[in-house]
């Protein structure tokens, strides 16, 4: 069942989502110079939010068995991707307190990783075994039980809350930090909020229906819903290419090593004050 308010909607923010996250994906995996530890953290991230988008564009199918299908992997992604978020600003934090054992960034990326993984899978197992999956409510196939709703949205808004809480903690830590330009810290304060912003109108209008089951559509709600819930992907490219100046400068100069210093992108995120910013993927100017 596909309802018109939502459908042209969701297809635009579906398809601004993907394009966002495939132009990273495009750009990590053809510019083999800036693919590091950290930019790797992107790469999950923007997959995750490509697969996002992915889903939310598909119609909900009328097959009951279709459609959990379709709900199982939304609510994956929609969850690993939160938690992805929280993870990355956990690894920065903690780099820049010197955590001891953050240099191991490899196990810490595996292990990250497995946890959300575990996580992602356990929740949308019982989303799709007590869900009730139906595309009644949605452009697509969701959960019609307000328990299980709300375990969806507890991890949702304790990942984006607990990753709100760090980044904002990260922006008033760098600004004691003369290493770091005031145009790097905005850029970290602005990117734990805008993921808050991207997901808040699902949020608002499901916590409504929980509210008030009766309640009549609200249009605007449904509208903002279709077009942010998907669109999360756009902000892999705005900040990590778009945003990223050694990206920019790469891509101009078109490999020309004597117009671009390759330290400039040598990222090192995990080795604490190095010559370059520890955490460049976010363009310090």
């Amino acid at each position: 069942m596909i309802h018109n308010k939502e459908s042209i909607p969701t297809i635009i923010g579906s398809t601004i989502g993907m394009t966002g996250s495939l132009i990273f994906i495009i750009v990590y995996t053809f510019i083999k110079e800036i693919r590091d530890s950290a930019r790797k953290f992107i790469l999950i991230l923007a997959i995750y939010d490509f697969l996002l988008g992915f889903f939310a564009i598909l119609p909900g199918p009328s097959v009951t068995n279709l459609c959990n299908v379709q709900g199982f992997f939304l609510s994956f992604v929609f969850v690993g991707a939160c938690c992805f978020i929280f993870l990355i600003a956990l690894v920065f934090y903690l780099k820049l307190c010197k955590a001891k054992h953050v240099d191991q960034s490899k196990s810490f990326f595996v292990v990250g990783n497995i946890v959300i993984i575990v996580i992602a899978l356990i929740e949308s197992s019982i989303f799709v075994r007590f869900g009730e999956i139906d595309s009644g409510n949605t452009h697509w196939c969701w959960t019609s039980k307000i328990s299980i709703e709300i375990l969806v949205y507890s991890i949702v808004w304790v990942t984006l809350i607990g990753s709100m809480i760090l980044y904002s903690m990260l922006f008033f830590k760098l600004r004691k930090d003369k290493t770091y330009s005031k145009t790097f810290q905005y850029k970290i304060f602005a990117l734990g909020w805008i993921y808050i912003v991207t997901e808040l109108w699902t949020s608002i209008k499901r916590a409504r229906q929980m509210v008030n089951p009766d309640a009549k559509d609200n249009l605007f709600l449904d509208v903002m819903q279709a077009i942010f819930f998907p669109m999360i992907g756009l902000w892999d490219a705005v900040f990590f290419v778009f945003g990223d100046k050694n990206v920019r400068s790469f891509i101009k100069n078109k490999y020309s090593k004597s117009h671009y210093d390759e330290n400039e992108i040598s990222l090192k995120p995990f080795s604490y004050r190095k010559s370059t910013i520890d955490i460049k993927l976010l363009d310090e100017n």
